[in-house]
């Protein structure tokens, strides 16, 4: 499949074949002119020598950085054409068992030099051999308290360290719908007339040029990278030659990365994924390699509705989303709060010249109460299984109601409404324990299947979680 037979499609091929996907199927005008305002300026050009020497002194900083973790693994024989050698570098944050959100907060060169996935590939012999940067994913961005899943303190306000220009800056907000599920990355280069392809989950990736190269990583910790890879393959075996010459020449020429998510049936984490008959991607943005920061200006590659709009001329499945003008932001908020049954938004904040500015996870009260029970009731199960004698049900309640109360705080819930949610909660952690005890659920099921046991739950307490909140969230200063 990774083999190329013909010609491949030149960057004016796919420009051509986007302009005419968008004067078929995109009715809103500016959309329009933005696609092609930002086709005309796309002339990807690359020096190798220059790429070469960039990502060698990126990984050169990198080994002096203590909060940075390196890893280094063998490319397995014969996924490099030609006999060649190889050997993937992951980067990322070093911050064992425990968020990177602190490292992230305190380190503006790490902000701006540090993606969410950093991958690079070092060739050991042949004409192309030395280290080039071959996947580079999302920049770190944040929520406000309670929209962060990992952030528990701080204030409201973090989330503006992430931006590159003040907020009054922006022009217009792209909301897009939050997919709840894993990381998911992917990337092409062509070497010596094959398609090379890199993917993998948020930090680690794996190199393959066909579906069997994928079974070569045996090592656990690449479960997760075999699975968006396993995707990725599913999807383009799905497409005819042409489609996926399209998209895969798309990335070479450009060296972008496609950001996903991968929505997996047997990994749930708070929304119901069981309709799914097998993993699934959502493709969310395309970004750039930009390890020099020499483009801080900007965070995403190309403008997030453009990016979708290019991925869908690409056949590839994408999330939803909407423009809005600035003007109406705080009531777009208001409305993804008050949602029901999806996790929430994200949003992209582009300045006059449609550049991204900054991004801001907004959560939905359900989805952001869902979660912090999901977390409570999976610690309290595996107290009960690891020490039945010592464990307190009455703890283990009084521990989750306290974290609801400091999610009331962080977005100014009202009494009635939480109320109704601890009574609700309570009810769910008893019976999730004692189900736990009985063996009927497995401390796993909590973490893989928690939309189904809470569904369950609702449905045989004849109980609702679709509960009304007002809320006021916390005013304070922009420092």
């Amino acid at each position: 499949m990774a083999d190329i037979s013909g010609d491949i499609p030149t960057i004016a091929d796919i420009k051509s074949h986007v302009i005419s996907f968008a004067s078929s199927n995109i009715k809103d005008e500016r959309t329009s002119v933005d696609i092609k305002e930002y086709l005309n300026c796309l002339q990807p050009k690359f020096d190798i020598l220059e790429e070469k020497k960039k990502a060698q002194g990126w990984l050169d900083w990198a080994k002096q950085l203590k909060t940075l973790k390196i890893v280094r693994s063998s490319v397995p024989i014969a996924i490099l054409p030609n006999g060649y050698r190889g050997v993937l570098i992951d980067v990322k944050v070093n911050s064992p068992h425990a968020p990177d959100d602190k490292i992230y907060d305190a380190n503006e060169k790490i902000r701006q030099r540090v993606a969410r996935g950093n991958c690079f590939l070092q060739i050991e012999n042949g004409p192309h051999n030395g280290t080039t940067c071959v996947l580079y994913a999302l920049k770190k961005f944040t929520g406000g308290l309670g929209d962060d899943d990992d952030r528990d303190q701080g204030d409201n306000f973090t989330w503006k360290k992430y931006f590159t220009k003040p907020l009054e800056s922006t022009e217009r907000v792209v909301a897009t719908r939050k997919a709840n599920g894993e990381a998911a990355h992917l990337s092409c280069q062509i070497i010596d007339g094959h398609f090379v392809m890199c993917g993998g989950s948020k930090n680690v990736h794996l190199l393959f040029r066909r579906k069997e190269d994928i079974d070569r990583y045996k090592e656990p910790r690449y479960l997760i990278a075999r699975e968006v890879c396993e995707t990725v393959m599913h999807y383009l075996e799905l497409m005819d030659q042409n489609d996926r010459f399209l998209l895969l020449s798309f990335l070479s020429h450009t060296h972008f990365t496609a950001v996903f998510e991968i929505l997996s049936p047997v990994h749930q984490h708070v929304e119901d994924l069981s309709h799914l008959p097998r993993n699934e991607l959502r493709f969310i943005t395309w970004t750039e390699i930009n390890i020099d920061s020499s483009n801080d200006g900007e965070l995403c590659t190309v403008p997030p509705h453009v990016a979708i709009e290019i991925a869908r001329a690409l056949k590839l499945p994408t999330v939803d989303y909407d423009v809005i003008p600035m003007a109406d932001l705080n009531n777009r908020m208001i409305e993804i709060r008050k949602g029901y049954n999806f996790e929430g938004e994200v949003l992209y904040f582009l300045d006059e010249k449609a550049s991204v500015i900054g991004l801001l996870k907004k959560k939905t009260i359900w989805y952001i109460l869902c979660r912090a029970t999901r977390e409570k009731v999976k610690y309290a199960a595996s107290a009960c299984l690891k020490s039945p004698e010592g464990f307190s049900i009455s703890n283990a309640i009084r521990k989750l109601e306290t974290r609801l109360d400091q999610i009331q705080s962080w977005l100014g819930l009202d009494n009635d409404g939480l109320k109704h949610w601890k009574e609700l909660t309570s009810k769910f952690m008893r019976w999730t324990v004692k189900r736990v005890e009985d063996s009927k659920i497995t401390h796993s099921d909590i973490a893989d299947r928690f939309p189904v046991i809470w569904k369950e739950f609702l449905e045989e307490s004849q109980s609702t979680d679709n509960i009304q909140f007002t809320w006021k969230e916390p005013e304070g200063s922009d420092d």
